[in-house]
């Protein structure tokens, strides 16, 4: 028995007739009745019987209809699926995000993945820049979101967003009445920054060595979680966009002062690995990032 032999055995039932059904159909009516007959020897039982007008079921092919209508009804839905499978967007796509980029993006970024298209699934590693940029060379995510601090452009990949780089510390802290603040004082200041390879890291000890003085760094730490309990806790600030730590600045718990001579700008960008070529579902992950991207940049 296949499939095939069930929806013959529906059509037959609902046109009354093997001359009626294929010419319906479209097949020739001996290889219908043949069908026939190979799903009777099947069960070892008559579906049909026949009268001068056409057929008409007997008491097994009675029984046996609904169910027939429900595996052929299955085995439909199953081929639309199928299909629907083949055409629409699915699979797995590792992200590589920073943590400035990760507050709200990843939960905007779920939500429409959910909406439109429920087949990708997405994997968000977060870290600092360098970690990500790793990441993204050995082909461990297929999009890297992370952060660089020259001027000049990163090829073949997207400006997410821009912000100036400020001096965060407890509204305690010695510097927190300054209404700026230049490189050169983070001489006096202990730091807790992001371990190194760090971009904001490297940037502020070349910086500080090209003006003849070395940063003071009490702790180098994994996550920004990390940073934030110790600054609460202790003397340390850190450099980084305000917005970072936006809830703790709102609270009155931590200031922002911004660092000038030279004024720092934090790009976030978005690139595609290379190692090998993009699957769509990483295609369409890049593109609504970007839509998300552009949202908040016109909501500010």
């Amino acid at each position: 028995m296949d499939i095939r032999q069930l929806r013959t055995f529906v059509d037959v039932a609902a046109n009354g007739s093997y001359a009626r059904t294929a010419m319906i159909v479209g097949i020739a009516q001996s290889a219908l009745s043949r069908q026939m007959s190979a799903l009777e020897r099947g069960i070892g039982g008559r579906l049909f019987r026949r009268t001068g007008r056409g057929v008409v079921l007997t008491e097994l092919g009675e029984r046996m209809l609904p169910r027939a209508r429900a595996l052929v009804a299955d085995a439909e839905a199953w081929q639309v699926t199928a299909r629907q499978e083949r055409t629409a967007p699915h699979g797995e796509v590792t992200l590589g995000v920073v943590p400035v980029a990760s507050r709200g993006l990843i939960a905007s970024l779920v939500a429409e993945l959910r909406a439109h298209y429920p087949g990708i699934r997405l994997r968000a590693l977060e870290a600092y820049s360098g970690q990500v940029e790793e990441w993204l060379a050995a082909g461990r995510v297929e999009i890297g979101i992370y952060n660089r601090y020259r001027r000049g452009r990163v090829a073949n990949s997207d400006v997410l967003a821009r912000a100036d780089v400020h001096l965060i510390a407890r509204r305690d802290h010695p510097m927190a009445r300054r209404r700026e603040l230049a490189v050169r004082s983070f001489a006096e200041i202990p730091l807790a920054m992001p371990v190194r390879p760090n971009s904001l890291t490297s940037l502020l000890t070349g910086l500080a060595a090209s003006q003849h003085f070395e940063l003071d760094i009490r702790l180098e730490a994994g996550s920004t979680p990390l940073i934030r309990e110790v600054m609460l806790t202790s003397d340390l600030a850190t450099a980084s966009p305000r917005q970072v730590f936006e809830r703790e600045i709102a609270s009155g718990e931590l200031v922002a002062i911004p660092i000038v001579r030279p004024k720092i700008l934090q790009t976030t960008w978005m690139s595609l690995g290379t190692s090998h070529s993009a699957s769509s579902a990483a295609e369409i992950v890049a593109r609504l990032i970007r839509q998300l991207a552009a949202r908040r940049r016109m909501t500010k």
